[in-house]
């Protein structure tokens, strides 16, 4: 058996064969991945296949999008009704005047009088779209009073919460008194502050 030399190593035929079928199969397993479009790898059949295929995708994907748009309509006005909840002014000032007439407007039915209100610096929310109003105000009043105002602020048609409540008893002045201290929070949409 003779042995070759190539590129400075000894090759006997066999091995030589084995080399030269390895490197066909490599070239030709190149040209299939690199020339996916070449037809005498694929049958007309089996493009007609793969073009069905895709075109059966394609008509799925154009049924979803008209599922996805009527659940973004749906949304959308989701998304207005619940805004409808929010304080109307355009500015921070004018939803802080509605939030007040709200809080007044809570208290009186109530039966109670506020001592002091003030509008607080409003601040961002975690959604950048949107703007907390916070307004703090005293007053002095019974427990089942006090509970009626909490109620109303969290039951309202508008969107306020509760983010601070302080309470302190009246011991000398008048008996069942307490004076309460809300600082209370409505939302609008972000606009000029």
């Amino acid at each position: 058996m003779k042995d070759a030399l190539m590129f400075g190593f000894k090759i006997n035929k066999e091995k030589r064969y084995i080399l030269i079928a390895g490197t066909a199969l490599l070239l030709l397993g190149l040209i299939y991945r690199f020339s996916p479009g070449l037809d005498f790898f694929y049958s007309s059949q089996e493009e007609i296949l793969l073009k069905k295929k895709k075109l059966f995708k394609y008509r799925q994907l154009v049924q979803e999008k008209n599922v996805f748009e009527k659940k973004l309509i749906s949304l959308n006005r989701t998304l207005d009704r619940a805004e409808s909840a929010l304080l109307k002014g355009k500015t921070s000032a004018l939803a802080a005047v509605e939030l007040q007439n709200i809080l007044k407007k809570m208290t009186g039915e109530s039966q109670v009088g506020i001592k002091t209100m003030r509008v607080l610096k409003p601040e961002e929310t975690e959604k950048e779209k949107y703007l907390g109003i916070l307004v703090q105000f005293t007053f002095a009043s019974t427990t089942r009073q006090l509970k009626e105002i909490l109620y109303k602020i969290e039951t309202s048609a508008k969107l306020l919460a509760i983010r601070e409540l302080r309470i302190r008893n009246f011991r000398r002045r008048q008996a069942g008194q307490i004076q309460t201290t809300i600082v209370a929070e409505g939302f609008m949409i972000k606009g000029d502050k």
